[in-house]
């Protein structure tokens, strides 16, 4: 079986939307890898999600919805994800004194693509238009940004459906980013069984080999996967 790969994004508002002390979440989106349906939490579908007199929005109901279903993850991909969402979801739940999330392993699409290529930029819209997916980034216009964000902090259940399309976009755009580019990523872990060793480790495709990899005194036999193009080496050296 292959592992579980969860595409997630968060949207989040507050004081300052940066920062968990200061800020809230008001959307979690996902998807599965390879499923074609795109879920989106709002923090309105959960009872007592806001009170002027308690400090406005309370996302306790939306993060542990969301820990569950990061718990079935073996996987997690983000688009500045290490640097921004997993942190801003953690800080979010020790305030509200949730457990952490599991020590999943995540692959952040914006730091395989600073570290591999050289673009100008590699913020997901961007990365998207450079290369020519199908799915493009959302542009906001003025009265979208930051008037949702404003809205959804003042309790106005009426725009979270926008604010939710919105996340969903970005969640397929990242899945599509990631697909691409996931070819590039040296330490990217394995996502088929280590039994199909004849396979390609991130899609199970036909493998080639060609030539050898050399680590110190021993060599190792090199493949290219003729589906997805990720080159990779034997686990057992050769003579």
């Amino acid at each position: 079986m292959s592992q579980k790969v969860l595409i997630w994004d968060l949207e989040t508002g507050g004081v300052n939307a940066f920062k968990a002390d200061l800020g809230f979440i008001i959307c979690f989106g996902y998807k599965w890898l390879g499923e074609k349906r795109t879920k989106v939490l709002t923090v309105n579908q959960y009872p007592k999600w806001f009170s002027k007199k308690d400090g406005g929005v309370n996302d306790l109901g939306l993060l542990r919805h969301a820990l569950a279903i990061m718990e079935k993850a073996d996987l997690t991909v983000a688009h500045y994800g290490e640097r921004f969402d997993r942190r801003f979801f953690q800080g979010r739940c020790v305030i509200n004194g949730l457990l952490p999330p599991p020590p999943t392993k995540m692959r952040d699409t914006w730091r395989i693509a600073k570290t591999a290529f050289s673009f100008q930029s590699n913020r997901l819209g961007d990365l998207a238009r450079i290369l020519g997916l199908p799915e493009q980034k959302h542009q906001k216009t003025r009265e979208e940004w930051p008037g949702w964000w404003h809205r959804a902090a003042a309790g106005d259940s009426t725009v979270f459906q926008e604010i939710g399309k919105y996340c969903a976009q970005d969640v397929r755009t990242t899945e599509q980013v990631y697909l691409r580019i996931r070819q590039y990523d040296e330490p990217h872990p394995r996502l088929v069984p280590i039994e199909e060793r004849v396979a390609c480790r991130l899609c199970g495709g036909e493998v080639v080999y060609r030539g050898y990899s050399y680590l110190g005194i021993y060599r190792y036999r090199r493949y290219f996967c003729k589906t997805c193009g990720r080159w990779d080496r034997n686990r057992y050296r050769s003579k």
